[in-house]
């Protein structure tokens, strides 16, 4: 169902002033513990959103999304109690319960990720091979930005000897989200949402801020 521009643009307001207040709220001492409590709901918020926009629910789809939540979840779990894939790391408390090392939520993040970077890597191009790997792209540029935050307000903790970022986990990203774009192009049926771009810049800004800022 193809919802109207006034509502497309009331929901990309509403999700820019959400994440702003967001990042007042995380860089204020007095706020930031709440916030912080307060990043599993923007995940959900931000899915479902998604959700609501998406113009063509299929049973492929359906599966799809279900496949890339948990192949991201689990995944998250053999990095963590393997260090084999991303790095030495661990989870901290800011994405809620963990099971296995590491909060099923996560494995939302990867879905609402993968999505909102391949309907854009889909309207540059058509061809599908380019199609994933510009998604993937897209995908590492936003951990790029995503790390030095999720460090900060204890999304999760690098266990290296210098607490830095591992290449490794770049190219696992690149990797994993290749992968997972690719099976998004291959879908074969309509995969529009006029949310996505937006939401994919505003999330890009949200955690370019907290660089600018700290």
């Amino acid at each position: 169902m193809e919802r109207s521009k006034r509502t497309t643009t009331a929901a990309v307001i509403f999700l820019a002033v959400f994440h702003e207040v967001g990042v007042i709220g995380l860089n204020l001492d007095w706020t930031r513990d709440i916030f912080v409590q307060l990043v599993p709901l923007n995940l959900i918020l931000s899915a479902a959103a998604l959700a609501y926009f998406h113009r063509q629910w299929t049973l492929n789809f359906g599966i799809f999304c279900f496949a890339v939540f948990w192949a991201g979840y689990l995944v998250e779990i053999v990095g963590v109690q393997t260090s084999l894939i991303f790095g030495p790391y661990h989870y901290d408390i800011a994405l809620g319960p963990k099971i296995g090392g590491a909060p099923p939520l996560i494995g939302l993040n990867w879905l609402i990720l993968v999505y909102i970077s391949n309907i854009i890597s889909q309207r540059l191009i058509p061809n599908i091979w380019l199609q994933a790997t510009i998604g993937a792209a897209l995908l590492v540029m936003m951990d790029v930005f995503i790390e030095p935050m999720a460090i900060r307000f204890d999304f999760w903790t690098w266990d290296t000897e210098t607490a830095r970022i591992p290449i490794r986990n770049y190219l696992a990203w690149y990797v994993i989200g290749w992968v997972m774009s690719f099976g998004f192009h291959s879908l074969q049926q309509e995969k529009t949402n006029d949310l996505a771009g937006p939401l994919y810049v505003i999330q890009l800004l949200f955690f370019v801020s907290f660089m600018v800022v700290s």
